[in-house]
């Protein structure tokens, strides 16, 4: 077959469906340089079975997906190369084509998708192995912004449906205050300061009604230079008359050369806020404490926020980020999302690690303002 004719053939795979791959493998067999040249040729990973289950053909990225060169790979028994998922006795005795997902945890978190198709008179089968971790990755990114975009929607309604009526009763407030003012003698006096009591409380609940909706929308984000471990004090005054009757310990352990970063200030004040709050909210009884440490690299400034609280399930660690789901009877099940989304909106990361009973971990990286940007040498 000429050359122009195989790179014809390479070019069209990534959209071939798995019947016409199936069809194309067995056109090929044959020919056995070919056979090699454009099955290696494939992003997904192809191992064939002959009719005991001995794998006698792998393409390179086979080889890759599992770590193996090709002479090591051709020995792996294939319930070992599918993950246990079936064994080659349902697979052989079924005649069919059989689809099984695989999630792996180590050494890294992958997803695959395994399709074991039964080829020529079908004592052989042909095994495509698919690493599906990206495109569930995109997935749940989508799933997240859809569901954040839910929790903004819900609050805008949900804001205008109390500051239309808090609104109107606080122009109310106002009129009857007017007129209680010109009646003035003693009926004035005794309900004068119930109605500023009054007043106060509508206002006190505007201004409560506007940082939630700030919260929950954060907006664009206005950059300005930000000091990292100034903003963490902040937050700690801010939460000292809380957290002091309870006896919560602080250890800190700042970077005292930390760099400077370009950021939200509101908004990451909003995030450490948040953290921290959680942190000594986890924590049952008086005493117990929390660690804040902040350091650098080349690139990133990081935060990491530790406490010796209850911990967090596995079970509930599957589902931190799902909106209005949380462990405290009066929490919203927000603070959590709010956070992701701020520190992506900056480009960093948020990491989160737990056991039940030891306490909580949360690591934070925020790109520097000043990062060294490395490249490749030329």
């Amino acid at each position: 077959m000429k050359r122009d004719t195989m790179d014809k053939i390479v070019s069209r795979l990534e959209h071939l469906g798995t019947e016409e791959l199936r069809q194309l493998f067995l056109r090929l067999a044959s020919e056995k340089g070919l056979l090699q040249d454009v099955f290696d040729a494939l992003r997904d990973g192809l191992i064939l079975f002959d009719c005991d289950g001995v794998p006698r053909f792998a393409n390179k990225s086979a080889c890759a997906i599992y770590n193996r060169n090709i002479k090591e790979l051709l020995h792996v028994p294939f319930e070992r190369l599918v993950g246990g998922t079936c064994t080659w006795q349902e697979v052989s005795n079924s005649g069919i084509a059989i689809s099984r997902d695989l999630h792996v945890n180590y050494p890294e978190e992958r997803h695959y998708n395994f399709l074991m198709s039964p080829v020529a008179d079908g004592s052989e089968y042909l095994l495509l192995i698919r690493d599906d971790t990206e495109s569930m990755a995109r997935g749940e990114e989508d799933a997240e912004a859809e569901q954040f975009n839910l929790v903004t929607y819900m609050a805008g309604a949900v804001a205008h449906e109390i500051g239309n009526p808090l609104n109107s009763l606080g122009l109310n407030l106002q009129l009857m205050q007017r007129k209680l003012a010109k009646l003035g003698g003693e009926a004035q006096e005794k309900l004068a300061p119930l109605l500023e009591s009054a007043l106060g409380e509508t206002r006190r609940l505007d201004t409560l009604l506007r940082q939630f909706l700030q919260s929950v929308r954060p907006g664009r984000l206005q950059r300005e230079t930000v000091r990292l471990n100034e903003l963490i004090a902040r937050v700690l005054e801010v939460l000292e008359p809380e957290m002091a009757p309870r006896g919560i310990g602080i250890q800190q352990a700042l970077s005292k050369d930390l760099p400077e970063l370009s950021a939200d200030g509101g908004q990451l004040f909003q995030v450490l806020y948040n953290l921290i709050r959680n942190a000594f909210q986890s924590i049952p009884g008086d005493g117990g404490g929390i660690y804040i440490q902040t350091d650098y690299n080349d690139t990133d400034v990081r935060i990491i926020i530790g406490d010796n609280g209850t911990g967090i399930s596995h079970e509930v660690m599957g589902n931190m980020y799902e909106p209005f789901r949380t462990t405290r009877k009066k929490g919203n099940g927000l603070g959590l999302l709010i956070v992701r989304h701020i520190i992506k909106e900056h480009g960093g990361t948020l990491s989160l690690a737990s056991k039940e009973g030891i306490g909580t971990t949360v690591s934070i990286t925020i790109p520097r303002a000043d990062r060294v940007v490395r490249l490749l040498p030329s």
